[in-house]
C-alpha cells in the first residue's frame, strides 16, 4: 500500500511541475536592442536648423528609432558640393539648390518646412523712409539693388515684381563678389536684399526694412541625397517624424524655441541677436499646420502641388540663367509618395492603438494583470499625441499588443489549470480519505479484516 502511494504522489507532482513549466515557457523572452541607425543631417545656419537642434535638445531623436550627426555648411552650394563625397544623408535646404540638385540628380525633395521668402528682407539706407507714399516699384528705379545673381532672393525679387506688375529688367541689380551684408555695410549700392539672421543687426542699426516678402511662395525645402532616398526611406521618414515634432515643439514653446536659436547664432555665426525678434521671425518662418505642408507637396488630385509649381518656375529661371545644362520632371525629384506615407502613419498608428487597447481590455476581462500594459499603452499614447516617432509608436504598440495576448492566453491556460488542479486536490482528498477509514478499520480492535497471507486461528 505504501509503494502505491508514493508513485501516486509523484504522478500527480510531476502533472503539476510540467504545467508551471508550460506557462512559464508561454511568457517569452524579450530580445536586446541594437544600436540606432545614424542619420547624418546637413543644415545652414538659418532658422530652418532649429527643430532639428530642439528635438536634439530633448534626447528625443531616440523615440524616433534614429541618432543624428549634424553638419554645418555655409550654404546650398557648399551642400551640393559636398553630396558625390557622401557626407551628409539629408538637409534643409535654399530652394534654388534644392530644385538645380533635383534637376543634375543629386537630391530628392522629401517635405516642407515653411516659406523661404520670410527670411528675405529688402533693406535702405538709414536716409531712405518706407514710408513714402510711392509704391515701391517708384521708389526703385534708378536704384541699385545688392543681391546675388543667380539666387533665391533674384528670383523671389523678380517674382515680387511681376506680381505687382512690373518688369524686373529695368532694376539695377549688382551681384557682390562678397557677401550681401558686407558689401553694403561699405557704403555700395542703394539698397540690398539680406536674409535673416544677418538682417537684424541692420535694424538694431536704425536701417529702414521692406517687410512684405511673403507675398512670393518659395518653399524651405527638406531633401535627401537622390541614393539615400532610394536605398533608405525608411530612415527618410523617421528624419521626416522627427522634424515635424520639432515644428511642434516651437509652436508649442516659442520662448524656448528663440533662445535655442540665439545660442545657435551666436555659437555658429558669432552674432548676437534678441530673442524677441527672433520670435516674430519665427512665426513668419514655418508652417505650422501639418495638413497644410503635406498639401504643399502632395497636392490635390489631377493638380500639381504649390511645390511642383515653384519648381518648374524655378527651373525655367536656372535654365535662363544658365545655372543648369538640362531640367527633368518635377515628378522625378520631389517624392510626393514619402510625404504621402508620412501622413498615413498618424492614421495606422491610431488604429493600432484601438487595437492594443482592445486586447488589453480583453486580458483584463480574462482575469489577467494589465496594469503595467495600461501604463505603457497610456505613456505611448502621449508619444502619439506630441507627434513623437508614429513608426516607432506602432511598433511598440504591436509588441504591447502581443504581450498583452499572450499574457490573456497565459492568464486563460492558468485559470483552467487551476480548475484542473482543483479536481485533482479533490480526487486526492477522496482517495486520502478512504484510505485513512479504511485504516482505522483495519486498526480497530476485534476487526475481521485481514491482510493477504495471514493466517486466522
Amino acid at each position: 500500500m505504501n509503494r502505491k502511494l508514493f508513485w501516486r504522489t509523484l504522478i500527480f507532482g510531476g502533472a503539476f511541475l510540467v504545467s508551471l513549466l508550460s506557462i512559464g515557457t508561454a511568457m517569452g523572452a524579450v530580445a536586446p536592442v541594437g544600436q540606432l541607425p545614424s542619420v547624418t543631417v546637413s543644415v545652414t545656419p538659418s532658422i530652418y536648423a532649429l527643430p532639428i537642434l530642439l528635438v536634439e535638445e530633448l534626447g528625443e531623436w531616440k523615440d524616433f528609432g534614429i541618432q543624428i550627426s549634424l553638419k554645418l555648411h555655409a550654404n546650398g552650394e557648399e551642400q551640393l558640393g559636398r553630396v558625390p563625397a557622401n557626407e551628409w544623408d539629408v538637409a534643409v535646404m535654399d530652394p534654388f539648390y534644392a530644385v538645380k540638385g533635383g534637376n543634375d540628380g543629386d537630391v530628392a525633395i522629401v517635405g516642407l518646412a515653411g516659406n523661404f521668402a520670410s527670411q528675405f528682407h529688402l533693406v535702405f539706407r538709414p536716409e531712405t523712409s518706407t514710408a513714402s507714399p510711392l509704391p515701391l516699384m517708384e521708389r526703385l528705379k534708378g536704384k541699385q539693388v545688392l543681391c546675388p545673381v543667380p539666387s533665391s532672393e533674384h528670383f523671389w525679387m523678380n517674382a515680387w515684381v511681376h506680381r505687382e506688375g512690373g518688369n524686373a529688367r529695368r532694376l539695377n541689380f549688382l551681384s557682390p563678389k562678397e557677401e550681401v551684408g558686407k558689401t553694403f555695410s561699405s557704403g555700395k549700392g542703394d539698397l540690398a536684399i539680406l536674409r535673416t539672421p544677418r538682417v537684424l543687426t541692420f535694424v538694431q542699426e536704425g536701417y529702414p526694412v521692406w517687410a512684405e516678402s511673403q507675398k512670393v511662395f518659395l518653399p524651405a525645402c527638406l531633401v535627401a541625397t537622390s541614393s539615400y532616398a532610394d536605398t533608405r526611406k525608411t530612415l527618410v521618414i523617421r528624419w521626416l517624424e522627427g522634424y515635424s515634432r520639432g515644428i511642434r515643439i516651437i509652436q508649442k514653446e516659442p520662448s524656448r524655441a528663440a533662445s535655442r536659436l540665439v545660442a545657435f547664432y551666436r555659437e555658429r555665426l558669432r552674432l548676437e541677436v534678441s530673442e524677441p525678434s527672433l520670435e516674430k521671425e519665427i512665426h513668419r518662418a514655418f508652417i505650422f499646420e501639418e495638413q497644410k505642408r503635406d498639401e504643399g507637396i502632395i497636392g490635390e488630385l489631377g493638380r500639381p502641388s504649390s511645390m511642383e509649381m515653384f519648381a518648374r518656375a524655378m527651373t525655367d529661371y536656372q535654365v535662363q540663367a544658365k545655372a543648369i545644362e538640362a531640367k527633368k520632371d518635377p515628378a522625378d525629384y520631389i517624392l510626393a509618395a514619402v510625404c504621402d506615407q508620412l501622413s498615413k502613419l498618424q492614421k495606422e498608428a491610431e488604429a493600432q492603438l484601438q487595437k492594443t487597447q482592445s486586447t488589453i481590455d480583453q486580458a483584463d476581462k480574462d482575469g489577467a494583470s494589465v496594469r503595467e500594459f495600461q501604463k505603457k499603452l497610456d505613456e505611448v499614447r502621449g508619444q502619439l499625441q506630441d507627434g513623437r516617432g508614429c513608426l516607432t509608436v506602432i511598433g511598440v504598440l504591436s509588441d504591447l499588443q502581443r504581450t498583452a495576448e499572450q499574457t490573456r492566453v497565459t492568464g486563460r491556460r492558468l485559470n483552467d489549470f487551476r480548475k484542473i488542479e482543483l479536481g485533482i486536490g479533490l480526487v486526492l482528498a477522496l482517495y486520502y480519505a478512504g484510505y485513512f477509514v479504511r485504516r482505522r478499520k483495519i486498526n480497530r480492535p476485534g476487526s475481521r479484516v485481514t491482510s493477504p497471507g495471514s493466517g486466522i486461528q
